[in-house]
């Protein structure tokens, strides 16, 4: 039983492996195309420069084709696009969206790096109608513990 538990477990991760996408790096486009790389940096309250994490970097041209990368841990990202002239777009919460133009050629490297303000707008955590919902629930739940108690 065991063996087939492992077989089993082998086959999955070798569809995986073999399903997945291929490494941006391997992107090849019919009339060539370029690297974007740089980075996204933000400005605390106290005026630190801190790297943003997750954020979407999304590069557009007049052709309206997108291409799209997020920041890893450090702020970097980097996605390869076709040859032309892209507007860079990023737009964190509770930072100012901030974009650059950057044209790319084939087989160049182009960087951007994005050092963003802080927008002063609150990032609600959940909607505002929600508090209601969740106070009836709070009440409700120890009344109906209370009365299928009694029933028993």
């Amino acid at each position: 039983m065991r063996l087939v538990h492992y077989a089993l477990a082998i086959l999955f991760l070798l569809g995986f492996l073999m399903l997945r996408a291929p490494p941006a790096s391997a992107q090849t486009f019919a009339q060539g195309g370029g690297l974007i790389y740089g980075s996204v940096y933000g400005f605390t309250w106290d005026d630190r420069v801190v790297p943003l994490e997750w954020v979407q970097v999304t590069a557009s041209n007049p052709n309206s084709t997108l291409f799209t990368a997020s920041t890893g841990g450090n702020g970097v990202f980097e996605m390869y696009v076709p040859v032309g002239t892209y507007n860079l777009t990023v737009s964190p919460s509770g930072y100012v969206a901030h974009s650059s133009m950057v044209s790319v050629s084939d087989g160049s490297s182009s960087t951007a790096s994005f050092y963003l303000e802080e927008s002063y707008i609150p990032i609600p955590e959940f909607p505002t109608q929600m508090v209601s919902a969740i106070m009836i629930m709070a009440l409700a739940v120890p009344l109906l513990a209370r009365t299928t108690k009694r029933k028993h």
